[in-house]
């Protein structure tokens, strides 16, 4: 088809020859319309489908909530007692750790019911806290379990003043 002819022609004239093979007259597919018409058609959805797409993926009931609440107190004790010197710190830690290595224990708030409850590999935890427990005493690991000091806070505070001046000198 010339230059020409193709401005003058309509699209749907000019597609039907472009988009074949050559020397061959087009033939209606009408799978494939469907298909490419039902692109554009809406999609329905019952309001429970709909709020499932939009529910958060972190999205936790209360129960499980409160199962790794549990588990997360656990594990703090543990990790904030290994080196404490203050004897409640020490008594909470030898109970974390009682609790997180038995195995045996078919109990609701067990440890390994709650990890099989959020989804989560119990020998794994287990393993990994007690490397991190050698690391804590052989002094290589720093706690990440204590709440740092106000050190940064401080130093915040020190920079705020000097703003403050230079603001009031004019600066």
């Amino acid at each position: 088809m010339a230059t020409v002819q193709k401005r003058n022609t309509p699209f749907a004239a000019r597609a039907q020859y472009e988009f074949s093979p050559a020397g061959t007259v087009p033939t209606r597919n009408p799978a494939v319309e469907d298909k490419v018409f039902s692109l554009f058609q809406p999609d329905v959805l019952i309001p429970g489908q709909f709020m499932a797409t939009t529910k958060s993926k972190t999205h936790r009931e209360p129960e499980q909530r409160l199962i790794l609440a549990v588990l997360e107190d656990a594990v703090w004790c543990f990790q904030n007692g290994v080196r404490s010197k203050d004897k409640k710190k020490q008594e909470l830690y030898r109970e974390a750790e009682e609790w997180l290595l038995e195995e045996g224990s078919r109990w609701l708030f067990s440890f390994n019911e709650i990890c099989d409850l959020l989804g989560l590999e119990s020998k794994y935890i287990r393993k990994q806290l007690l490397d991190w427990k050698k690391d804590a005493l052989s002094g290589r690991a720093k706690s990440s379990a204590q709440r740092p000091l106000n050190s940064k806070r401080k130093a915040n505070e020190g920079e705020k003043r000097q703003r403050y001046q230079r603001a009031a000198a004019g600066y």
